[in-house]
């Protein structure tokens, strides 16, 4: 079979061009947005009718902060270690100029950050320990305290410094923590044990989160100094009617008006005190940005890029302010998105979008497409890697397999304590449910993914060898005592906190332990720099391979961390499990 290189550069190429848009807010008279338009992470602006775009930030950046109506600086985090994920803290003024380091804090990894515009109160962790820190404009940093937990803070004021994570060290939970700047006290709040708690804002003197102490997910106040706990009341029952399961965000307008991102099965919705702000259907990328009558959003689903749109908030009428479009071409391979559910081994209801490919058959060669985390989902959202299967000519099944965030806590902490377990036959039930729906053919079915998504490849085609045609595994975890080993500390809590402890299981749920079983074609993607899950693992499991006789080809990204910020690292990805496919699964 030949492979059909001019076509898969021709869309790797288009796809990787289709820059990602991500609103940080308003702030003099400028939306605030993060873009991949000039081929990397970078920061941009741009003014309210839409004409005077800026961009901020030359080389890759990793985040960004909010941006603070009364501050006309944006403060972001920059890799300085070429992927190894060690940042330090920038700011750069919307309005134009150079940015500069904002303090000469040790190079950490950076994983929550808050500015209130005139601090930043962030969390960083080393090989030694993880921290809470506070630094002005000026450069000016200490640390507040040690944190021997997973946690983020999330907000900040001239008294307080917010967040939320496993304060009570139960793998299942999340806490709040308040640390009072003028005590330097850290004082952990729950409304009731074993509840989740999430993203607490400071409001006036109250916090507005998340929690589901009262059975599913909703949004309370909080106040530290009476202990008094209320749930939000919005005027319009718009939100009410719509019953969102999760939220992506809340926060208030300068009127002091709450708004929510609320979300339900991989799309979200915009309310603005309870009234519906209408928007294309799919995801919302960021926050809103308010400003007088109007809204400033990004939007985007499976088969349409991120735009920014300008919409009046009392009439619903929407303007583009920033387009994005894709070619014809390649707009007409991108078939039909479907949200279904499907039952797995123990009868448990899981999510799934299927999207099809318009330039193949039915059934026809199929991709299980398994998402990160596994802390996260994949939703109605542009996606360049799923794009780019479904315009190469397979039809994808992404399931969100138990342990995926977006169907409640309850669905997500399904997974601590069975890391590779029930997850794992998640994703062989949906390829069960791809052949019997007639969507695949039954021996033209691979599996891929990218970090949790690498791991499950791994270990699926290593315990379950006769159900694939081939594997993709980009940034996999190979073995889990070794990798805990080589971790900083917020990983060696991340492993401890997925398997709640549960040490004696990390064998046998490493893909490594499986070498021996595998039968189908592997190609193995990987960071150099990557220390969320490290290389050195992989280039064991790579010597195994070989003694075994194993067909296998791998690539080593050079120069790469785990994140993609830049689009050239997209396609040290997408170019080999493109060509890998060609000649594994269409043959």
């Amino acid at each position: 079979m030949t492979i059909n290189l001019t076509r898969i550069t021709y869309i790797i190429d288009t796809l990787v061009k289709i820059p990602s848009y991500a609103i940080l807010g308003e702030t003099h008279e400028r939306i605030v947005f993060l873009s991949t338009r000039e081929g990397v992470l970078s920061l941009w602006s741009i003014d309210l009718e839409g004409k005077d775009l800026k961009r901020l930030t030359v080389e890759p950046i990793t985040d960004a902060l909010i941006a603070r109506p009364e501050s006309p600086y944006i403060i972001f985090l920059r890799d300085i270690t070429k992927g190894k994920e060690l940042h330090r803290l920038f700011m750069v003024d919307v309005r134009g100029g150079e940015e500069r380091l904002l303090a000469e804090t040790p190079p950490m990894r950076i994983f929550s950050a808050s500015y209130n515009g005139s601090k930043i109160a962030f969390t960083g962790a080393t090989s030694e320990g993880i921290g809470l820190y506070i630094s002005d404009l000026k450069g000016n940093w200490e640390k507040l305290t040690n944190l021997d937990v997973i946690a983020f803070t999330t907000d900040l004021n001239d008294k307080y410094v917010v967040g939320f994570g496993n304060l009570r060290k139960d793998p299942r939970t999340f806490e709040l923590f308040i640390y009072n700047m003028d005590t330097s006290e850290l004082k952990v709040y729950t409304p009731k044990e074993g509840s989740n708690n999430k993203v607490p804002l400071l409001y006036d003197e109250r916090l507005l989160f998340e929690s589901n102490f009262n059975g599913k997910n909703k949004l309370y106040l909080y106040d530290p100094e009476t202990n008094e706990i209320s749930e939000v009341k919005f005027t319009h029952n718009d939100y009410y009617d719509y019953d969102p399961v999760e939220h992506d965000y809340y926060g208030w307008t300068n009127e002091k008006i709450l708004w929510a991102i609320g979300k339900k099965n991989g799309r979200s919705k915009l309310f603005l005190d309870g009234k519906e702000i209408p928007t294309p259907t799919g995801t919302i990328h960021g926050i809103p940005a308010f400003h007088g009558k109007h809204v400033f959003l990004a939007v985007s689903n499976i088969v349409t890029p991120t735009k920014i749109y300008k919409i009046n908030i009392s009439d619903g009428t929407a303007n583009i302010l920033i387009d994005n479009r894709l070619p014809e071409d390649i707009a007409k391979s991108l078939g039909k998105v479907e949200f279904v559910k499907y039952r797995s081994f123990d009868d448990l209801d899981i999510p799934m979008y299927i999207v099809y490919s318009n330039i193949s058959s039915k059934p026809g060669p199929g991709v299980v497409y398994v998402h990160g985390g596994p802390w996260s989902e994949v939703r109605d959202v542009w996606s360049i890697m799923i794009a780019s299967l479904v315009a190469n000519g397979y039809h994808v099944l992404a399931p969100n397999f138990r342990g995926s965030t977006g169907y409640g806590d309850e669905f997500r902490t399904l997974d601590i304590g069975d890391p590779g377990g029930g997850d794992l036959m998640d994703i062989v039930y949906a390829r069960k449910w791809g052949v019997d729906n007639k969507v695949f053919k039954e021996d033209q079915v691979a599996i891929m993914g990218y970090s949790y998504g690498g791991y499950m490849t791994y270990l699926a085609i290593g315990r379950y060898p006769d159900l694939w045609k081939c594997g993709v595994a980009g940034a996999g975890i190979i073995d889990w005592e070794e990798m805990y080993g080589l971790s900083d500390a917020i990983f060696k809590k991340f492993i401890e906190v997925l398997f709640a402890g549960k040490h004696e299981l990390w064998k046998e749920r490493s893909p490594i332990t499986y070498v021996e079983n595998i039968k189908s074609p592997l190609c193995i993607i990987h960071p150099q720099n990557d220390t969320r899950t490290p290389l050195k693992p992989v280039l064991k499991y790579m010597n195994r391979l070989l003694e075994l006789g194993k067909t296998f080809e791998a690539h080593i990204a050079p120069d790469m961390g785990h994140r993609i910020v830049k689009m050239d690292d997209a396609v040290k990805i997408l170019l080999p499990a493109l060509i890998f496919l060609e000649r594994y699964l269409k043959m």
